[in-house]
C-alpha cells in the first residue's frame, strides 16, 4: 500500500529558511503545502502556485503534517510548542531554543505526543562527523577552531549559541563522559553579545577539550584535532578531509605513520532533512533529536554565564 506522502510547513524563509525550502520542494518522499514569513516578499513571487503563503503560522496547523522551524530563536519555543502541542512534527534549527527550560518543556511535549522533535546541529551530517563517530572510541584531549566571517544576520545570540554550539555537540558526542568542569574566556568586539570565546571542557575520566569560536574572522575554518592513545586525527570539515596520524610500533625511523582519508562533498541539509521526513514515517530515528539538542543547550547556557 502507497503510503501518503507528509504535507510540510517552512516557517521562516531568510537566509537559511530560502535553503530549508528548495530541500524539501524537492524531496519526493513530502509536499511542501505552507510557507510562513512575517514579511512576505521574502517568498519567491515564481513560487509554485500550489504552496501557499502566510504570515500567521497557526494558520497552517489543518493542512500539515510537520513543520521545519527556520526563524530567530527568541521565537523558537513558542513555535514549536504549539505545533507540538497539536501532534504535528517539528525539525528545529540550532540552537534549539534560548534557555534550558524551554528545552526541555519541548521534549516532554514531543515525548508525550509522540511526535518527532529534531535539531539542525547540520555537521552531523558531515561524512566527516560520520567517520570520526565510528573510529574514535577513547578521546584524551581534543581541540576544535570555529572561525566565520562577520555575518549580521545571526547576532540575535551570543557566539555560543551562534557558532560554538556546533562543537559542543561535537565533542560531547566523541567523548560519552559528563563534564566535570568548564573555563571560559570571551569578549564583546563589535556587536552586543560576546563575539569570540574560548572554553575548556574537563571530563569525568580525564579527557579535556578546548573549544574556540570567532564570527569575526577574516576566514571561515572549521576544524578538530582528537588524540587517542598512540594515535591522534586532523580534521577539516570545511574540505572533508582526515589525516590519521599513528604510532608506528618497533625501531622505525618515523614515530608517526599518517593516511589521509578525503571524502566527497554531500549535501548535508538535504541528508539532514531527508532523516527527519524518514523519522517522522518511522524508518529511522533522528540523529539529533531534542534530548541531544537540549544536552547542547545546557552546555551553552553553562559556559554563557562564565563570560
Amino acid at each position: 500500500m502507497k503510503r501518503k506522502k507528509l504535507n510540510i510547513g517552512i516557517i521562516g524563509i531568510g537566509y537559511l529558511g530560502k535553503y530549508h525550502l528548495e530541500k524539501f520542494i524537492n524531496n519526493r518522499q513530502c509536499i511542501t503545502k505552507w510557507v510562513v514569513d512575517s514579511n512576505l516578499e521574502n517568498i519567491k513571487n515564481d513560487l509554485d502556485i500550489s504552496i501557499k503563503k502566510t504570515t500567521n503560522y497557526k494558520e497552517i496547523l489543518p493542512d500539515i503534517d510537520a513543520i521545519s522551524l527556520v526563524t530567530p530563536t527568541k521565537i523558537h519555543f513558542k513555535i514549536a510548542k504549539f505545533f507540538l502541542e497539536n501532534k504535528k512534527h517539528v525539525l528545529i534549527e540550532k540552537p534549539m531554543t534560548e534557555t534550558v527550560t524551554q528545552a526541555k518543556e519541548l521534549v516532554r511535549i514531543a515525548k508525550k505526543n509522540k511526535v518527532v522533535l529534531q535539531v539542525g546541529h547540520l555537521e552531523r551530517f558531515n561524512p566527516v562527523m560520520k567517520r570520526l563517530s565510528n573510529e574514535i572510541s577513547s578521546p584524551l584531549f581534543i581541540e576544535v577552531h570555529r572561525l566565520a566571517k562577520f555575518n549580521p544576520r545571526s547576532t540575535d545570540v551570543n557566539v555560543i549559541f551562534d557558532l560554538m554550539i556546533h562543537d559542543i555537540d561535537i565533542v560531547t558526542t566523541l567523548i560519552s563522559r559528563k563534564i566535570k568542569n568548564v573555563s571560559a574566556f570571551g569578549k564583546k568586539i563589535i556587536t552586543k553579545t560576546t563575539d569570540i570565546a574560548n572554553v575548556r571542557l574537563e571530563f569525568y575520566g580525564g579527557a579535556v577539550a578546548n573549544l574556540t569560536a570567532s564570527r569575526i574572522s577574516q576566514k571561515n575554518e572549521r576544524k578538530i584535532r582528537i588524540f587517542e592513545k598512540d594515535k591522534y586525527y586532523s580534521v577539516d570539515f570545511m574540505n572533508s578531509t582526515i589525516n590519521k596520524y599513528q604510532k608506528n610500533i618497533g625501531r622505525k625511523k618515523e614515530l608517526f605513520s599518517s593516511k589521509e582519508f578525503k571524502y566527497n562533498k554531500t549535501d548535508a541539509l538535504k541528508d539532514e532533512i531527508n532523516n527527519f521526513i524518514l523519522s517522522c514515517y518511522g524508518k529511522e530515528i533522528p540523529l539529533v533529536d531534542g534530548n541531544q539538542g537540549k544536552a547542547a543547550v545546557e552546555t551553552a547556557t553553562l559556559i554563557s554565564k562564565l563570560l
